[in-house]
């Protein structure tokens, strides 16, 4: 019977002095935590900031890669298409400046040439890389410019650098890949590469 009764007292929840103890210590400690999550969450890009440089980079590089595979390395553009960074070129009507124009011809039931037109749009505060892309037959007007956001959350102030990589020395020479630099409104930068990786006997001679 002893031991029962003994195994029954142990058994007893926290005192009233144990449980005001604990919220003493709980006092002191919760706000030094809340200030020190403060002056991290202050000092850091928000995660919903990070989130948006993380998509400008994703859209970008996914249709700048595909376009540069599809155009010839051409600089300054040829009558058989290339790459083109002058900022009044525009057969797509598209919004904005351009910051990288890619033409190029496929040959087929009827000749057809495209044009991926990467222009830099400022609106709402914010700067966004579209990518308008407009084709013809022949010799014909281009068609009507269809849009496609690859980016968000851009400094309006910062135009995205490119910089055309020739395969030699000279400037002269084909484009062997181009790199795109973003600015976000966060500050931060972000480096894009791409390349061109077309066959050879595409080039002229």
């Amino acid at each position: 019977m002893s031991t029962r009764r003994s195994s029954r007292t142990a058994d007893h929840g926290f005192t009233l002095i144990e449980t005001l103890i604990v919220i003493s210590i709980m006092g002191i400690l919760v706000p030094s935590l809340a200030l020190a999550f403060m002056v991290i969450v202050r000092t850091t890009p928000g995660s919903e900031v990070r989130i948006d440089d993380a998509r400008s980079t994703r859209g970008l590089a996914t249709w700048l890669s595909h376009d540069t595979t599809s155009a010839p390395r051409f600089e300054p553009m040829t009558d058989q298409g290339g790459i083109d960074t002058s900022p009044t070129v525009n057969p797509c009507n598209g919004q904005g400046d351009n910051i990288l124009h890619l033409q190029w011809t496929e040959d087929g039931f009827n000749e057809r040439t495209y044009v991926s037109s990467f222009r830099f749009v400022v609106s709402g505060g914010e700067g966004r890389i579209v990518r308008y892309t407009c084709s013809r037959t022949g010799s014909g007007a281009f068609s009507p410019g269809q849009a496609t956001n690859l980016t968000s959350g851009l400094s309006p102030t910062a135009v995205p650098l490119i910089t055309l990589k020739p395969v030699g020395r000279s400037s002269g020479d084909p484009v062997e890949s181009v790199d795109v630099l973003l600015t976000a409104l966060s500050g931060q930068q972000v480096l894009v590469e791409t390349g061109s990786r077309n066959p050879s006997e595409f080039f002229p001679t």
